[in-house]
């Protein structure tokens, strides 16, 4: 099997979970609604200073609605009244379930025999089998024969904390474990499913992101059987206190992981300045209640984390929409995720702040469905973020198809013209060398003293010298495009090759130097002539009659990189201008000067022979001016 129908199965089981989890919620509702419970009223203590003993707690006045933003941030006692009437009270007993399991301490206080007697449990005590279960802590109690069984129960939480109450008749408590089973072993499978997923996905394609994914996914598992009650009941009975811990830092470290996993879908993008230093502030603030709650100070910790819950996705979202060359649906679906968590996250916080009175279980299933929810948000980003890294693959790999096929064809249309061109020089070499003897021999026979026949005489040599010169040059472009040009470095006297190459030329035009006498260059000297010689040339052929021609030679001092400039200055009609884009351009000739002699390749063996000497070339037109500037090191 290859890893392409690994994968495609991989997202089958992906919505298989997705599918499975909301319809066995449902059925555990469902399953829920269909027990048989007592009448049971639960009411809230209203005072604002809290009772601190059973005589005060009974005589607080007790209302259905409860305002938890009333008692801070900080862990403070919660007394709540559980009052509870059945017609068939004398057959059964009362199971009281208190959640979440991670409350830390919860006494539980009934009358008997005219005094109050309690039970204490929480997360903080050993566990004994009495009292602690999964997600919860029960409390089994009989029924008095008034048919009128008011109990109450004192708990240390925050403002933050939903406090689950329900009663069942003790016969019926089997099957509300089941349905409470069914919702925490739901989502453990669930999420142990999504960790061997991103397992497999990383081992069949290795990815920063999904190696990320996968830790934060185990942390997430790790604080759900911890907070769950499942490590404390399973494996840590006689040590509550680190069960607590675990949770209390898995849950801190589920705002940096999932900022670390959403900072590494844009690592292939240059995000904004401000979007690392705005990580680290995150990473340092998981760090900082990491250590407060290590210090038991959860009242400074709870309202850090609460702010940074709420505002990780905003700056993420933010990241994303300043983050340029981004692809726009990939940036549609990470804004999309982000905006789905910190939705669910919104109506988690509102429903536990803000608690229905018709439904108090919705904190409950909100919190599972976000914990459930977020990973497969994740991942489903994660698979998209993959299809279209295999997209872009596959388009890189048809663009390196056709500059290969493209490239090859280059190389095989330049060694042909390689071969013909030195099949020409050598076939036009001998022919011109038998022309040139005869014109010698020629010479020699006919009348010196006709003006008419030298004249046609030194024509056929001019004719044989640029044809000479042409295949010259096209040998030398070969030697270029082949990059097999031969470097020779010697010290040369700059002023001394200049006048050499202006005394081949025997021109009639005023050529004015400007060189200092002792300026030497370390440089190839035959390269350096053939520049010079076709920039001097073209000056010569293209500027008008009785015009001056400027050569200018300058030291450029610098500490580093010490570098001469030399400037080549002529004068041309304006119809004349070179176009700048095109210059250099192999075989580029100017439309009106067709009737000069000229291959159009001078300049662009210029600027490649100026590449090779580690110089640059400049051309520039400035008030009928042509300047051409050439850079070299020293």
């Amino acid at each position: 099997m290859n890893k392409g129908s690994i994968w495609n199965k991989s997202k089958y089981l992906v919505c298989c979970l997705f599918a499975m989890f909301p319809c066995l919620t449902i059925a555990a509702v469902v399953t829920a609604g269909g027990v048989n419970v007592p009448n049971y009223r639960i009411d809230y203590c209203q005072a604002k200073t809290a009772p601190e003993t059973i005589e005060q707690a009974t005589q607080c006045d007790y209302q259905p609605n409860y305002t938890p933003l009333n008692s801070g941030l900080a862990e403070s006692p919660r007394w709540i009244r559980v009052q509870i009437s059945d017609d068939q009270i004398d057959k059964n007993s009362f199971v009281i379930r208190v959640g979440p399991y991670f409350l830390r301490r919860i006494e539980f206080f009934q009358y008997i025999s005219k005094v109050w007697e309690s039970e204490k449990a929480g997360s903080r005590l050993a566990d004994d089998g009495s009292h602690s279960d999964i997600g919860e802590h029960i409390f089994i109690t009989s029924p008095t024969p008034e048919k009128q069984n008011t109990y109450y129960l004192k708990i240390d939480a925050s403002s933050l904390t939903h406090i689950a109450i329900s009663v069942s008749s003790k016969t019926d408590s089997g099957i509300q474990v089941s349905e409470r089973a069914l919702g925490i072993g739901t989502q453990v499978g669930t999420l142990f499913a999504i960790l061997v997923f991103s397992i497999v996905s990383f081992g069949l394609n290795p990815s920063t992101v999904m190696a990320r994914f996968g830790v934060s996914v185990a942390n997430l598992i790790l604080c759900t059987l911890s907070g769950s009650g499942i490590l404390a009941l399973f494996l840590f009975k006689q040590e509550p206190l680190l069960n607590e811990l675990i949770f209390n830092w898995a849950l801190c470290l589920r705002l940096g992981l999932w900022v670390w996993v959403s900072q590494a879908f844009l690592l292939p993008y240059k995000t904004p300045n401000w979007y690392a230093s705005s990580c680290w502030a995150i990473y340092i603030l998981v760090g900082g209640c990491l250590l407060l709650v290590g210090m038991e100070k959860n009242n400074i910790s709870n309202p850090l984390m609460l702010i940074g819950i709420l505002t990780a996705p905003v700056v993420q979202i933010i990241a994303i929409t300043k983050t340029p060359r981004i692809d726009k649906s990939f940036q549609v679906v990470l804004i999309a995720g982000f905006g789905i968590s910190i939705l669910l996250i919104l109506l988690a916080v509102i429903a536990v702040l803000f608690p229905l009175k018709s439904y108090s279980q919705a904190p409950i299933y909100l919190a599972r469905i976000t914990d459930f929810v977020s990973p497969l948000v994740m991942l489903s980003i994660i698979v998209y973020q993959n299809r279209l890294i295999r997209k872009e693959l596959v388009e890189v790999k048809l663009a390196l198809t056709d500059t290969r096929l493209r490239s090859e064809f280059e190389s095989k249309l330049l060694r042909d013209r390689t071969t013909l061109i030195d099949m020409l020089a050598h076939e036009l070499k001998n022919p011109l060398a038998s022309i040139g003897l005869a014109v010698d021999t020629l010479s020699q026979s006919i009348n010196t003293g006709n003006s008419s026949d030298q004249q046609r005489l030194a024509n056929i040599n001019k004719s044989i010298l640029n044809m000479d010169a042409i295949i010259e040059r096209c040998n030398l472009m070969n030697l270029i495009d082949q990059k097999t040009l031969p470097l020779q470095l010697a010290d040369i006297n700059v002023k001394g090759l200049i006048c050499s190459i202006i005394e081949n030329h025997q021109s009639k035009k005023v050529i004015d130097l400007n060189i200092n006498d002792r300026l030497n260059i370390q440089t190839d000297p035959q390269f350096l002539q053939i520049i010079l010689t076709n920039l001097i040339e073209n000056a010569l052929k293209y500027s008008p009659a009785r015009t001056k021609i400027k050569v200018m030679v300058e030291e450029l001092t610098t500490i580093n990189d010490p570098r001469i400039r030399i400037s080549i200055v002529n004068t041309i009609h304006p119809d004349l201008a070179p176009d700048p884009k095109s210059i250099f351009e192999r075989f580029y000739r100017h439309p009106l000067a067709q009737e000069t002699r000229g291959s159009g390749l001078g300049l662009y063996i210029c600027k490649e022979l100026c590449h090779v000497l580690g110089g640059t070339i400049e051309y520039r037109y400035i008030a009928n001016e042509v300047h051409f500037l050439i850079e070299l090191p020293k």
